[in-house]
């Protein structure tokens, strides 16, 4: 299996995708197999000539030349998923940033979210124009292609707190507020936080907070050259101790921090981390 990572080349996208990837599976490659971990991103990904099995927490994905085009969105998984490829498998997925996918959407994220691994649908032109996409030789014309169409959707997303929210979330100088602590500085109850978040963003304030933890420890073990030091890096990601820090990575991941970080393959650019099996 062979996958190659880009960041956007277009500016103005670099707002709102941290990444996209071409992964191609060739047919006579032995069947790849790899766990994947929840994110904080929302996913959209799309195939050719394939046809998916979802069994749950494992995804059998195969060559199917019968089925012009595959499309899904991942938004709201929080526990590791088992992928398996099988065949021949040409493959472009996209990492949205947290709440950017909305600036391009008509209805709220959750009106295309119906399970963990939806068939995505969202513009009347996106089959046509994917599969097109899809049978471009050339990995960076793809995503040429790629940001242009989806830079022709962009229509903006404006909200009254969510995005405040998001932001103070995410800024390390912020990360050790509680959900509690945010509401009030917000002026919201936690209820009315809940509610957007499903709609917007189709995680729970608390999950998508213990994903952001566990995802910025992966980060910082990454860049970090004092890797064995754990416990330095559960105290700079907003965990009480080591002890939370294990506590939660093996909720996310089902592994604790040390054999997670033993076994995983960070891939280019390093926003991807796949235990291959």
């Amino acid at each position: 299996m062979k996958i190659k990572v880009y960041s956007p080349l277009n500016p103005l996208l670099k707002k709102y995708i941290e990444c996209i990837y071409i992964l191609t599976h060739k047919p006579e490659e032995k069947h790849t197999k790899y766990i994947t971990f929840p994110s904080i991103f929302t996913i959209v990904s799309v195939s050719e000539k394939s046809k998916t099995i979802n069994k749950g927490n494992k995804l059998i994905i195969g060559q199917c030349d019968e089925n012009k085009i595959e499309t899904h969105l991942v938004s709201d998984f929080n526990k590791p998923v088992h992928i398996q490829y099988e065949g021949k498998i040409n493959e472009i997925t996209i990492l949205f940033k947290p709440l950017a996918i909305n600036s391009f959407l008509e209805h709220e994220l959750n009106h295309y979210n119906t399970s963990n691994f939806s068939e995505f649908l969202p513009f009347e032109d996106y089959r046509k124009v994917m599969i097109e996409i899809l049978s471009l030789q050339n990995d960076i014309e793809k995503i040429q292609a790629v940001e242009r169409y989806w830079l022709s959707k962009l229509i903006g997303f404006k909200h009254n707190f969510l995005e405040n929210i998001m932001s103070e979330m995410m800024c390390k100088k912020n990360d050790a507020l509680t959900i509690t602590e945010l509401c009030k500085k917000n002026a919201i109850s936690r209820t009315t936080l809940n509610k957007h978040f499903a709609r917007h963003i189709c995680k729970t304030p608390s999950q998508f907070k213990k994903i952001l933890r566990f995802r910025n420890a992966v980060n910082k073990y990454s860049s970090n050259n004092t890797k064995s030091n754990l416990t330095g890096i559960a105290y700079d990601v907003d965990y009480f101790d080591q002890s939370h820090m294990t506590r939660e990575f093996k909720s996310v991941t089902g592994l604790s921090p040390k054999v997670f970080f033993e076994k995983t393959t960070a891939l280019e650019k390093k926003q991807i981390h796949w235990l291959f099996l």
